[in-house]
């Protein structure tokens, strides 16, 4: 780079410290790996359920998780009974899959974290937690959950993104580290909650055909340049980088801006490092 392009690239990540940095516990390095995660992903040439379990196993090595569960559910609404249609898991054993499962449907001690897993949702909005977001320590090792399910299974502190896919089904993810260890940080829960807001067409994996959503995925040649562009690049050095006109740049960076629902470089780097507030939690009581 010239010393023109240098003050370009500071002058954006200045505006960006400004608009997002300055509130947000996730660093460029960060954003770096989850598009490069995400862009390998949405062209990973690979059935939609390997997708799936390739994005959990990096995104579980990413924010240093033990294992990991997706379901897709149907049945939150009022007077229904939640019903699992589609069920990944990886990490885990099959006995311990098997106890996560049987610690949901147990109607004599139900999930303590339940209620307020609901009421996160009254919204029907993506949401991303913690457990201790929904239940604190005393509460939840006093629950015969614990000494039933959690403690035998070996999962302590986890973090769920919860994404409605339309009406009446959800995707739930669940993002697991075993007694022991420490909870996640703001930092690992942004990160998980940027990660799956990206992946629409991935939380419609276990869904039937017809209310599956094509992958709106960016192109390859796109993926390049939106890396670029949340180095800070601007649109001449894109071009020249990669031998295109900046005409043709410039239709990248609006197909970019569409794929996002943004309307400037700022807000683009905004969106991976601030996220959309989803990952935000009231403290629970204990």
């Amino acid at each position: 780079m010239n010393s023109h392009d240098d003050m370009h690239a500071d002058a954006i990540r200045a505006e960006i410290t400004e608009q997002a940095i300055d509130r947000s516990p996730m660093e460029l390095a960060d954003v770096r790996a989850v598009v490069q995660l995400i862009g390998d992903i949405a062209g990973l040439d690979a059935p939609l359920a390997d997708r799936c379990r390739e994005l959990m196993a990096r995104l579980t090595e990413l924010v240093n998780a033990t294992g990991w569960m997706w379901t897709t559910s149907t049945g939150f609404r009022p007077g229904q009974t939640p019903m699992t249609v589609g069920w990944l898991y990886g990490g885990f054993t099959e006995r311990q899959a098997g106890m996560i499962m049987e610690a949901s449907q147990d109607t004599e001690f139900p999930m303590p974290e339940n209620p307020p897993m609901i009421e996160s949702l009254k919204d029907w909005k993506h949401v991303t937690r913690s457990r201790r977001d929904f239940i604190g320590d005393e509460a939840f090792y006093r629950h015969p959950q614990w000494e039933l399910y959690r403690k035998p299974f070996g999962s302590d502190h986890y973090l769920f993104s919860l994404y409605p896919i339309n009406k009446d089904y959800l995707s739930g993810i669940g993002i697991h580290r075993q007694p022991g260890e420490p909870d996640f940080t703001t930092r690992e829960r942004r990160i998980v909650h940027v990660v799956t807001s990206e992946v629409r067409w991935l939380h419609r994996s276990d869904l039937p055909e017809d209310l599956r959503e094509d992958p709106l995925d960016l192109t390859p040649r796109s993926r390049v340049v939106l890396g670029q562009m949340l180095q800070g690049w601007n649109r001449k050095q894109i071009a020249a980088s990669l031998g295109i006109s900046p005409t043709t740049t410039a239709g990248y960076q609006k197909q970019i801006y569409r794929h996002f629902n943004v309307s400037s470089q700022a807000q683009l780097l905004a969106r991976f490092i601030a996220g959309d507030g989803g990952d935000a939690a009231a403290k629970p009581d204990t």
